[in-house]
């Protein structure tokens, strides 16, 4: 069982979403993302959080969302150290 993913724009609405193993391996990579010089998401860290949508079973094929969506960080808390 997959996890699904979507970043959320404070501004605008959900991006598409992206299957990862766990939570972990999901902020993991969002705070990568965050983390580029070049990346959007960090030179606008307020405006961008990543939310656990749902559930993907690659076995049986069958999504099972979240409602509603969970928060698991923001942009601006991958920036602080």
């Amino acid at each position: 069982i997959y996890g699904l993913y979507a970043i959320k724009d404070a501004k605008s609405t959900f991006m598409p979403c992206n299957a990862d193993l766990n939570d972990a391996c999901a902020i993991r990579n969002f705070e990568h993302a965050v983390r580029q010089a070049d990346s959007l998401l960090r030179s606008h860290p307020n405006d961008y959080s990543l939310f656990k949508v749902g559930t993907y079973d690659n076995v049986g094929g069958y999504i099972e969302p979240i409602e509603p969506p969970v928060m698991l960080c923001d942009a601006a808390q991958c920036l602080k150290e």
